[in-house]
């Protein structure tokens, strides 16, 4: 429960690691996953699996822990390279990276108002919301509307259009960031299906993902799936009580129904723009890995270079965010790394990626030629043992050498 704290006991992490194929690397990848371990050792998660990608080469893709282990119980399967993570948040990278692509397609255009698609949206003086800044979190609406509880959106399948619609805004349009963890991205689905008559789950396998052959990376899995992605739980102190009133303001559910969502059947077979992308390490990684190439891997070629160096620019100036008062910068659907501080680590300026609920991160640095997916199981809020989930992304940022420009690329 959020008001325990709660601790796994947790095996000899050797025990419980299992290693993907890696390229060799002269640059001592063993020391990021002994960090790792150490992580694992405080009992914050279940399972954590680390990829990472440098010079374009898989250098380390491993797991450790396990697929489902509640405090107090038998811990189940290992997990494995394979095993299927949700990325929550961190589903943005894909969403925005659709919108981008549409955009290029001529099928949406980021610059025009909500309303265009969405009529009705006007009301309440949100006339001058567009979709940049749907997409830049200075729309002005971080928060839900009053509307169906979370259980009834999944046994229908959809969020409904008209609490959308009547949403007032908090702050006046395009002057303050905020981040909008539901509402913009709930919005940004309803434009993409009345542009082209398809669900997100549609466009993305047919835009992007088929053409690269990827297999699981999408909103949602099979049923038949539903046992590989693996389970989260609440792990450390109690939340304090500001930060339980921002995730039931801005994510429509307190935590401890949030958690338990995350691992129902429906959540995990439904189509959730900002929160149920579901991948392996390896597929998160290459994905990233084709935006750092500029919109090509592999000799595929899904988006142009310009379209990619639009997404990754930043748009908003550091201030702190509006919804969470850290300090941040965004740009076009990605949350963009800094010098003095980043979610990706110190010097990672020219990062972009996203942080996922809540100590989930995917990101790509051209500086450093680099994608790492860190995804993790336990849901900690503030609690001490997260600074070595912060460390383990610092250590990579320190490590690996930076250089001026990525070859073949204007990044």
């Amino acid at each position: 429960m959020i008001g325990l704290q709660t601790k796994l006991r947790v095996p000899d992490p050797w025990d419980v690691t299992r290693i993907g194929k890696e390229a060799g690397s002269q640059l001592g990848w063993d020391a990021i996953w002994r960090d790792v371990h150490s992580l694992y050792k405080t009992g914050l998660h279940p399972a954590i699996g680390l990829c990472i990608r440098h010079r374009g080469k898989v250098v380390l893709d491993r797991t450790v822990g396990h697929v489902e282990h509640v405090p107090g119980a038998a811990p189940g399967a290992v997990t494995t390279p394979d095993t299927l993570f949700n990325l929550f948040s961190a589903s943005k990278v894909l969403t925005a990276t659709i919108i981008h692509a549409l955009a290029e397609d001529g099928v949406l255009d980021l610059d025009e108002r909500v309303a265009h698609y969405l009529p009705g949206f006007e009301a309440h003086g949100k006339q001058g919301i567009r979709l940049v800044h749907l997409m830049n979190h200075t729309a002005g609406i971080p928060n839900m509307p009053q509307g169906p509880d979370a259980f009834e959106v999944l046994a229908r399948g959809r969020y409904p259009l008209e609490p959308l619609l009547g949403l007032k805004p908090v702050t006046r349009v395009g002057t303050t960031s905020a981040y909008h963890p539901v509402t913009s991205w709930l919005l940004l689905d309803e434009i993409v299906q009345a542009a082209t008559g398809k669900d997100l789950r549609q466009v993305a396998r047919q835009r992007l993902l088929e053409p690269l052959g990827f297999q699981h990376m999408n909103y949602g899995v099979s049923p038949e799936d539903v046992p590989r992605v693996a389970k989260h739980t609440y792990t450390g102190p109690p939340t304090p009580g500001f930060m339980s009133r921002i995730f039931g303001r801005t994510i429509g559910a307190d935590l401890d129904t949030a958690i338990g969502l995350s691992n129902h059947e429906s959540f995990l077979t439904a189509i959730l723009p900002s929160a149920n992308v579901v991948a392996t390490g390896r597929e998160t990684t290459r994905f990233l890995q084709m935006l750092l190439n500029g919109g090509e891997i592999d000799g595929t070629r899904v988006l142009e270079e310009r379209t990619v160096r639009r997404a990754v620019t930043e748009v908003t100036r550091v201030q702190l965010d509006g919804t969470f008062g850290f300090p941040m910068r965004y740009g076009l659907g990605f949350m963009m790394g800094g010098d003095r501080f980043s979610l990706f680590g110190l010097t990672t300026k020219r990062a972009f990626g996203h942080l996922g609920f809540t100590n989930v991160v995917v990101y790509a640095d051209p500086t450093r030629d680099l994608t790492v997916s860190f995804l993790t199981t336990g849901k900690p809020m503030l609690a001490p043992g997260t600074l070595r989930w912060y460390w383990v992304l610092q250590r990579i940022a320190m490590m690996v050498p930076r250089v001026q420009q990525r070859a073949g690329t204007s990044f």
